[in-house]
């Protein structure tokens, strides 16, 4: 029986950087930082780590970051950093609708099995809302997300 692949549809703004971390950087260095400079929250990292290890998952970036050789490039070389960008499998297309049609249409090309959830802190998934794990994007993906992603990602 072939295993079933288990999918993080990451997201990076409001979930692997954080409105915190933003103030924290800023009251540092009396810099503002937006578009690719806005910095990555250290703890939000750690989570995602620890969910990709805890779980056995693969990522598939569903962010705005995909859309560009910058965005892609600065995402690949942070996730370096955590052990994370050969778990990266691909990225959703590009087709301008809803983000849950674009991740509909990933998850059809892969023709197999999997189980995934949607680390984002937008909610434009309509019928994959279940599979959401919807951050607040003053803190990014926490703990207590962690772990709600754990469950749905382990129960099957």
């Amino acid at each position: 029986m072939k295993e079933i692949l288990k999918i993080i549809f990451l997201d990076v703004d409001g979930v692997l950087n954080s409105q915190r971390k933003l103030i924290e950087v800023y009251e540092q260095t009396h810099k503002p930082h937006s578009g690719y400079a806005y910095p990555f929250d250290e703890k939000c990292l750690d989570n995602l780590k620890e969910l990709v290890e805890t779980t056995n998952s693969k990522i598939v970036i569903s962010s705005t970051w995909r859309k560009d050789e910058e965005g892609r490039t600065i995402l690949l070389s942070k996730l370096k950093e955590y052990g994370l960008d050969d778990k990266v499998i691909g990225y959703i297309p590009i087709l301008g609708c809803k983000r849950g049609e674009e991740i509909e249409a990933f998850i059809n090309s892969l023709n197999r099995e999997i189980n995934f959830i949607i680390l984002d802190d937008d909610n434009d998934m309509g019928k994959y809302e279940e599979y959401l794990i919807k951050t607040n994007n003053r803190f990014g993906l926490t703990k207590d997300d962690m772990n709600k992603a754990v469950k749905k990602l382990i129960k099957k």
